[in-house]
């Protein structure tokens, strides 16, 4: 791959390796956004869907030459959110100019824009994530943010 450094074609390949779990050289492209998102990429779904991930195990399988070009064209995506862009689109619901929007504001957020999430969803992301309420419902939206981005987070207990 021509375009990627030689560390990260080695970075790919290892982090490949852990998805390849028949050691036939070949991932499931339901995982794509997993080794996409483990590689520290920030993708939506959608995006995977046009790389090519699937929905189905079984579907389709991909060898590490056809995952290169994929991490290459996705790492220069301009789609990837920065955590500037997020702060700055939070920015909106911060009424008091102070750093920090209300709980219920993020959570209606969440549920309605860009990709939607589920009840179920938003409630396991504020417990791994959310920094607590004060006394007004208001919470610091940055420390969430970059909460969520430096992930992974734990699996949350059923």
């Amino acid at each position: 791959m021509a375009d990627l450094k030689s560390y990260e074609v080695e970075e790919c390949r290892a982090c490949f390796e852990v998805y390849d779990t028949t050691g036939e050289g070949k991932i499931d492209a339901i995982w794509l956004g997993s080794l996409l998102r483990a590689l520290d990429l920030s993708i939506t779904e959608e995006t995977v869907a046009k790389q090519g991930g699937t929905k189905k195990e079984g579907e389709k399988m991909l060898t590490l030459e056809e995952f290169l070009p994929i991490y290459s064209s996705v790492k220069k995506s301009k789609d990837m959110g920065q955590i500037e862009d997020l702060l700055e689109g939070l920015k909106v619901y911060d009424k008091n100019e102070n750093g920090t929007m209300m709980a219920a504001e993020l959570a209606h957020v969440l549920l309605s824009l860009g990709e939607k999430l589920n009840d179920k969803e938003v409630d396991e992301i504020f417990t791994a994530c959310c920094p607590p309420e004060d006394e007004d419902g208001y919470i610091k939206y940055e420390t969430f943010v970059r909460t969520i981005l430096a992930g992974p987070h734990p699996e949350p207990k059923k």
